[in-house]
């Protein structure tokens, strides 16, 4: 400290470095005071459905108007005039309004593009439950899950009534494309089909598209990594790695007509049949299966390999003496490193 007061640029730095600490510390308290007596808005449903009360008991036009409006603060206090007469200033019912105003939006507000007469479905006879089934365990107005057109449809569907797009959308037509389709949509909305795990009603691509659809536009309209080279090279590891993606558009028998006119380039190398063999490798490593029969129907069974000498016992090591450079001929085919009595017997 006395080093500090004898360097008048030295006391002038701690000068400001206390001054910082103590803002800090202020506002650290103003901060936890804050926090300790601000409420966070919430209502709970949960606790009104178990003491009884009817939907109509607080939105009193639920059963006579399309909008059915959201409680009243002089509603609310015929019970609350009694219950929060203990209770705190900020825990009283008064904090969920603005003056008389309830400060939560209604769920009525979905906006123009969407047509929702909530007294028709009243009048239709359906319980406030059959579209609102989540509000008998809320406990957070604010959290009120919207609701999803899926069970819309579903509803309309098992009741018979009008469920095309214009039912409930008057500006959204079979004929217009959502607003994501436009820019390079052509070629994102692969990933999009593929994923399947968007919530988004403009990624659910089975409300305006047939399964058809995709194959007669890709038959017209190749993907973009369906170039030549592709095709020569690279389809086959696709295929290998993702068979489901091409089973989008191709049929397995499409995979056998094409290759019975065009041989796979991989059976063109020197070492690709007898007497290597390479080509069990592909079955092989890891162990597939014994049969070929998707493109060699005809192929003898690898059961039937030639038996072994009668000097020769299964306990020996076939590879020591078979092998480039050994005693007796190499192997006629790949070694897989399979035992060799499996087929030898």
């Amino acid at each position: 400290m006395a080093l500090l007061m004898r360097h008048p640029r030295l006391r002038d730095v701690s000068t400001l470095v206390l001054g910082i600490a103590f803002v800090t510390l202020a506002g650290c308290v103003l901060f936890d005071g804050a926090r300790s007596t601000r409420r966070s808005y919430a209502f709970s449903h949960k606790v009104h459905v178990e003491q009884e009360l009817a939907c109509a008991d607080c939105h009193l036009a639920a059963e006579s108007a399309d909008d059915p409006g959201m409680p009243g603060v002089g509603a609310c206090k015929l019970c609350h005039g009694e219950i929060d007469a203990q209770k705190p200033a900020d825990r009283k019912v008064e904090t969920l309004f603005e003056g008389k105003k309830y400060r939560a939006l209604g769920r009525s507000n979905v906006g123009p593009e969407i047509v929702f007469p909530h007294l028709r479905h009243v009048a239709a006879g359906l319980e406030c439950a059959a579209c609102h089934a989540e509000v008998a365990g809320n406990e957070d107005a604010i959290e009120l899950a919207p609701a999803r057109m899926d069970n819309c449809t579903q509803c309309h569907a098992e009741r018979k009534v009008a469920n095309d797009c214009a039912t409930c959308h008057p500006t959204i037509l079979p004929g217009l494309k959502p607003e994501s389709h436009g820019g390079t949509w052509t070629r994102q909305h692969g990933n999009v089909c593929r994923a399947g795990t968007s919530d988004r009603t403009s990624d659910r691509c089975d409300l305006c598209h047939k399964e058809t659809d995709c194959a007669s536009c890709h038959q017209t309209n190749p993907p973009e990594n369906h170039t030549n080279q592709w095709r020569r090279v690279g389809h086959g590891v696709t295929a290998a790695l993702d068979r489901e993606s091409c089973s989008t558009c191709h049929q397995p028998s499409a995979c056998l007509s094409c290759h019975e006119e065009s041989t796979p380039r991989s059976h063109n190398s020197a070492s690709f049949g007898a007497p290597r063999s390479t080509h069990c490798i592909t079955c092989h490593e890891p162990l597939q299966g014994e049969g070929c029969s998707a493109c060699h129907a005809n192929t003898p069974s690898h059961a039937l390999a030639s038996p072994k000498p009668p000097s020769h016992t299964p306990s020996m090591n076939c590879r020591q003496c078979h092998q480039p450079g050994g005693v007796l001929p190499p192997m006629p085919h790949v070694d897989d490193g399979s035992n060799c009595n499996r087929c030898h017997h």
